[in-house]
């Protein structure tokens, strides 16, 4: 542990002891508030600042809105629409769902699933909307259709196994 007392030993880089950071030696007396540093030289103070509440100089451009020069929104591109939401491809996901969850009797469920999936499909054609929950609803069907079939030929062979 070193004593806070001593001098500090002198600095290998060559800077002065003392001194963090490379920071200039003081010149006797700290700049005020707002003041920039001595030694600091290329810009200029900073111009007083109206008081709170008083409207500023001329010179200062537009006070509030948008910038002038920049235009106005950019356009959507063709093709995007906000319309209506495609309920048969909500549908057909939410019947998906359902299917996959309880597995062997969700089969029962799922072609419906698929038809409204297709449905909403065709209706996403029309409207622009919902293409993707659609199909995502096809793919829940088709595989809660895949389930059903699975499940019924493992039970169809466990009970041929068990009659043996």
């Amino acid at each position: 542990m070193s004593n806070p007392y001593q001098t500090p030993p002198p600095d290998p880089y060559g800077g002065q002891a003392g001194q963090p950071y490379g920071a200039p030696p003081a010149s006797g007396q700290q700049p005020g508030y707002g003041q920039q540093p001595p030694g600091y030289g290329g810009q200029p103070p900073y111009a007083p600042q109206p008081p709170y509440g008083q409207q500023p100089p001329p010179g200062y451009g537009v006070p509030y809105g948008r910038q002038p020069g920049y235009g106005g929104p950019v356009p959507y591109g063709p093709g995007v629409t906000t319309g209506e939401p495609n309920s048969l491809a909500t549908a057909s996901v939410a019947l998906g769902f359902i299917s996959v969850v309880v597995c062997f009797y969700g089969a029962v469920l799922a072609p419906v699933g698929l038809g409204l999936g297709i449905a909403g499909v065709n209706r996403a054609r029309v409207t622009g909307t919902g293409r993707s929950t659609a199909i995502g609803g096809i793919v829940l069907s088709t595989l809660a259709i895949l389930i059903g079939i699975a499940a019924l030929v493992f039970f169809v062979v466990l009970d041929k196994k068990s009659s043996l």
